[in-house]
C-alpha cells in the first residue's frame, strides 16, 4: 500500500466532510453528509447499502456481506456541534487538520470510508459493517440507538470517537434530573409570613454535597452537578417555587433509582428523572477488546492503554444489549472549541490498526 496515497486520501476525505456544515439545525446538511458517505459507498463494488432515518435524522449502514448482524460494526457520527462559518473551511497545517469536527469525528469518518473500500476489495470480504449516523451530538437515540432497536446487531461494536489512540471500554451513564422546590410567597420584608424556596434550595444543596461530594480531580465515582436554577421574579417577594436541573454522571455500579432516591432525601420537593442514557460497560478482558489491543500493539509497537471516560457516546447502545463495545480513535484537541484539530498521522495509524484488527478477527 502506498502510504503517501493513503494519507492524502484520508486528508481529502476529512476535509470534504468538514466542509459540510452538518449541524442539528440544518436538516438538509445532515442529509448531505449522509449522502456523501452513500455516494462514496456506491462507488465500491459488491457492498450492501442500507439507508434509514428516524425523525429526519438519516443513517447509513454498509455491510460487506448480506447481513444485518456483521461480526464487527464500525461506527462514526457525521453530525457536528454549531460553529462559525469559517470553521467549516478545513485548514491543513503541518500534521494537523483544523476545522469543526476534524477531531469529533469526521477524521474518523474518513478513515472508515477508506477502510470500507479497501476491505471490500478483498477476494473474500470480511464480515464487517460500517454505520454512519447523524444525531450523536444530541443524544444518539434517533441514530445508533434507533438502528440497534431496529435489529442491526454485531458481535463487537467500535465507535471511532477520538480517544488519543487509547481504548475506552467504560463510560459513565448520564441522567438529567429535575427538582421542584415549593415555597409560600410573602413580602420580602416579612419572610416569617411565607416559606422561602430559595432557603430550601440552600439546605438541599448542602445536603447534596455531603451525599455526593464534588471531586477536586478526575475520579471514577458518581457526580451530581446542579446546572440550571430558575425561580423568583420580583425583588421584594419570596418565590412560589424554585426549579433545579442536575447533570448526573454515574458509574455502572450505581443504579439510577438509588441515585434519585438519595437526591430526594436532600430536597423538600419533587425530584424526578427527565432524561437518561445508560453507561458503557464492557469487560476490558473481552476477547475482541484484547484483539484490538493486540492490533494496536503490532502497529505502533507500544503498550495499549485501556481507560474509562466520564462522558457518554453511542457505544452505550450496544453495551446495553450485552454486546462488547468500545471507543477508539485518533489524536486531537479542541473538542467543540474554536481551535479543534486532528492529527493526520494518527488518522493513518487508526486506519492501520483497524485494518489489522479485522485481519486478526477474520
Amino acid at each position: 500500500m502506498n502510504e503517501t496515497s493513503l494519507r492524502d486520501d484520508i486528508v481529502r476525505l476529512t476535509c470534504e466532510l468538514i466542509a459540510i456544515p452538518s449541524t442539528d439545525d440544518r436538516p438538509e446538511q445532515l442529509q448531505a453528509v449522509i449522502d456523501y458517505a452513500e455516494q462514496y459507498a456506491r462507488a465500491v463494488p459488491g457492498v450492501f447499502i442500507h439507508r434509514d432515518a428516524c425523525e429526519a435524522k438519516p443513517s447509513l449502514i454498509v455491510t460487506l456481506r448480506d447481513t444485518h448482524t456483521p461480526a464487527i460494526m464500525f461506527n462514526a457520527h457525521l453530525d457536528v456541534v454549531a460553529a462559525r462559518p469559517e470553521q467549516f473551511a478545513p485548514d491543513v497545517r503541518g500534521d494537523r487538520i483544523y476545522g469543526r469536527a476534524s477531531q469529533d469525528m469526521k477524521g474518523s469518518g474518513a478513515v472508515l470510508l477508506r477502510l470500507l473500500r479497501d476491505l471490500a476489495s478483498r477476494p473474500q470480504p470480511p464480515d464487517v459493517g460500517f454505520m454512519f449516523v447523524s444525531d450523536e451530538e444530541i443524544g444518539g437515540e434517533r441514530g445508533t440507538g434507533y438502528l440497534a432497536e431496529r435489529g442491526w446487531g454485531c458481535q463487537f461494536f467500535l465507535a471511532a470517537e477520538p480517544t488519543d489512540m487509547q481504548i475506552c471500554y467504560a463510560q459513565k451513564g448520564v441522567m438529567w434530573v429535575e427538582a421542584i422546590l415549593p415555597g409560600k410567597p410573602a413580602h420580602g420584608s416579612r419572610p416569617w409570613d411565607g416559606s422561602n424556596a430559595i432557603a430550601s434550595l440552600r439546605d438541599g444543596l448542602v445536603a447534596l454535597e455531603q451525599r455526593f461530594p464534588t471531586p477536586d480531580e478526575p475520579a471514577w465515582l458518581t457526580t451530581v452537578v446542579p446546572t440550571v436554577v430558575q425561580g423568583g421574579a420580583t425583588n421584594n417577594r419570596l418565590p412560589e417555587d424554585v426549579r433545579l436541573v442536575f447533570d448526573v454522571r454515574h458509574v455502572p455500579e450505581d443504579q439510577p433509582a438509588d441515585i434519585i432516591a438519595a437526591m430526594q432525601q436532600c430536597f423538600a420537593g419533587k425530584v424526578q428523572l427527565i432524561r437518561r442514557g445508560s453507561p458503557l460497560d464492557t469487560n476490558p478482558n473481552d476477547g475482541y477488546v484484547q484483539q484490538l489491543a493486540a492490533a494496536l500493539r503490532e502497529v505502533t509497537g507500544q503498550a495499549p492503554q485501556l481507560y474509562r471516560e466520564h462522558f457518554a457516546s453511542d457505544a452505550r447502545f450496544y453495551s446495553d444489549k450485552r454486546i462488547p463495545a468500545v471507543c477508539f480513535g485518533p489524536v486531537g484537541a479542541g473538542l467543540h472549541s474554536d481551535e479543534e484539530w486532528v492529527e493526520i498521522t494518527s488518522l493513518v495509524v487508526l486506519y492501520h490498526v483497524l485494518h489489522r484488527f479485522v485481519q486478526i478477527v477474520a
